[in-house]
């Protein structure tokens, strides 16, 4: 008796039916009716010719807590930048329980290696643990040679799979279906998220990354059409409670790497500056940069640990306790206040340039060197006046100056020529009556 292979099919997409149960009651059938059941081995083999030959994709079994596949997804979103007002692709990091179908979706502003490890780090925390495996596609953050054997992983990604206890086993080259759950979520993502999203406007990347989880969720919590439940019953009560237990401190990428503090007792790191000691000022020393800190080491001693700037070129993070005495003290006197005030003894021009540095920072303490250096402006070579007409070149130039473009326009500046005399025209000399009778000029 030949088995229905189309009902088996259907049948084993649905939570824990295998090939052997199927074939226990094809065989139970097989005897009701008089016939003669195939071998299991035998249905298997038919089995899978049956999909070969139909082109139906064969039904892996998954186990719950198994494996996570995770990828970038196809298409972008966009946002605004708060800063430059500029539009920014985000790219979007999905990542699937292969039982459950449980999704986590983030955007990222690129696909490099940190945010690759970043994004992992959120999605198991999110998922409250990691599986036994961790499936990703073929690409180069994660996967530095494919091979469909002996693949070659990323070192930092390999110190990932380590610290929390799972092994990564890359999906095959240009086979998808090695990936189906995610390779699902993917196109959820673009079909989903991307559609009820497409007329909003987000500003800042954690705007979009609110309103994705928001849908995420609501996708989550959906039903299958398919099956029973939906993606988060199943994962609550199927998968979660075999997941592994994270660790007690989140994995972070470091990058090791050498700077030496300049005269300003300030280390560079990609293009902004981190405060030192003073009494480090000259020498080379190590630096230690992960997504979210810059620490800073001499010897084995850790000197400084800053919140990293990121988006943002050429700021300053500064503590006070790095300030040579006399800094701190002279810093120390001053406040948003008095610098308004004596910007307003030199002119409305000067008082917003200096409104605008101070509004420039989240600590506006750190805007308070650049206002004195707007101040020593007004000592040097023309004073006061040219200070107030540089500032107002300044603001014609952009709404919010910093004083390194004050500085550069009063470096070029130029005094305006003054206007030409009057001129009397055609009217010419007029004398009065007194010049003729000899009167003029008498008193």
């Amino acid at each position: 008796m030949r088995p229905d292979f189309e009902h088996v099919h259907r049948e084993l997409g649905r939570p824990s039916v295998t090939l052997l149960l199927l074939w226990n009651e094809y065989v139970a059938a097989c005897r009701e009716s008089g016939g003669v059941p195939y071998r299991y081995s035998f249905f298997n083999e038919q089995y899978r010719r049956w999909v070969a030959s139909t082109g139906a994709s064969m039904h892996i079994q998954r186990t719950p807590g198994e494996s996570i596949e995770v990828d970038w997804a196809g298409g972008a979103m966009s946002f605004t930048d708060p800063l430059s007002g500029a539009p920014t692709d985000a790219r979007l990091f999905v990542a699937a329980l292969s039982f459950s179908a449980y999704a986590y979706v983030e955007a990222f502003t690129d696909m490099t290696l940190v945010s690759w490890i970043d994004a992992h780090a959120h999605a198991f925390e999110a998922f409250g643990g990691t599986a036994r495996l961790l499936v990703p596609d073929n690409l180069r953050t994660g996967v530095s040679r494919a091979d469909r054997y002996e693949p070659a992983l990323n070192p930092a990604y390999a110190r990932l799979a380590e610290h929390y206890g799972t092994a990564i086993v890359p999906a095959r080259v240009k086979r998808p279906r090695d990936k189906p759950v995610v390779e699902g979520s993917v196109r959820f993502v673009a079909n989903q998220v991307a559609a009820v999203l497409r007329d909003r406007r987000f500003v800042g990347l954690a705007e979009l990354n609110e309103a994705i989880f928001d849908q995420v969720g609501e996708i989550n919590a959906r039903p299958f059409q398919k099956r029973e439940d939906s993606r988060q019953i199943v994962f609550i009560r199927d998968e979660k409670p075999l997941l592994r237990p994270l660790p007690p401190v989140r994995f972070e990428l470091a990058d090791l790497r050498k700077a030496k503090a300049g005269p300003n007792y300030h280390v560079q790191v990609d293009r902004n500056f981190y405060s030192v000691p003073s009494t480090l000022i000259g020498q080379s020393l190590d630096v230690r940069v992960t997504s979210g800190t810059v620490e800073v080491f001499a010897g084995t001693e850790r000197v400084a640990c800053h919140a990293r700037l990121k988006g943002v070129r050429g700021r300053y993070s500064t503590v006070a306790g790095h300030m040579p005495a006399g800094h701190r003290h002279r810093l120390a006197d001053w406040s948003p206040q008095r610098f308004e005030q004596w910007a307003a003894t030199i002119g409305p021009n000067t008082v917003a340039a200096i409104q605008a540095i101070l509004a420039s920072r989240k600590i506006v303490e750190q805007s308070y060197r650049s206002c004195l250096g707007v101040m020593s402006l007004a000592k040097r070579q023309g004073g006061a006046a040219r200070l107030e007409d540089t500032c107002g070149r300044a603001l014609g130039a952009t709404p919010s100056p910093s004083y390194t473009l004050i500085k550069k326009l009063w470096t070029t500046w130029e005094p305006v020529d003054p206007p030409p005399a009057a001129s009397l025209g055609d009217a010419g000399f007029v004398r009065g009556a007194g010049y003729y009778t000899g009167d003029e000029g008498q008193p």
